[in-house]
């Protein structure tokens, strides 16, 4: 088989590729514009650091622009951290959703530094 052949060959398979990727891939379904449910863990910075904070109570992460705070009740307690609120934003599509808040649930706190971890998406 000539390279020609080839080249003909592996243009057919292309174009089917791209035909079905148009039409399966990048058409709306049902479930396009749903915000991502998924049980994420992200860890987050306690400010101010004596903030009560403690396993199991439920939280709300709101999207400021700037970072990503995160609430009980009407206290703030601290803030996501910010080399993973990006992350936050892209997976729970923040900006999709209604007053660009999640609630979460805290899993996780250390002693040893200020940090506690969320769990989002129970």
């Amino acid at each position: 088989m000539g390279w020609q052949q080839q080249k003909k060959r592996a243009k057919q398979f292309e174009q089917q590729t791209d035909e079905s990727l148009a039409t399966d891939i990048l058409n709306d379904n049902l479930f396009s514009n749903k915000p991502v449910e998924c049980l994420c863990t992200f860890e987050c910075i306690r400010e101010p650091q004596e903030a009560h904070i403690g396993v199991g109570n439920h939280v709300r992460l709101i999207d400021l622009k700037d970072r990503i705070d995160v609430y009980v009740g009407t206290q703030p307690v601290g803030y996501v951290l910010p080399n993973q609120a990006e992350l936050v934003r892209e997976q729970l599509r923040l900006n999709q959703r209604n007053g660009r808040s999640a609630l979460g649930k805290v899993v996780d706190v250390s002693e040893l530094t200020p940090t506690f971890t969320v769990r989002v998406g129970e």
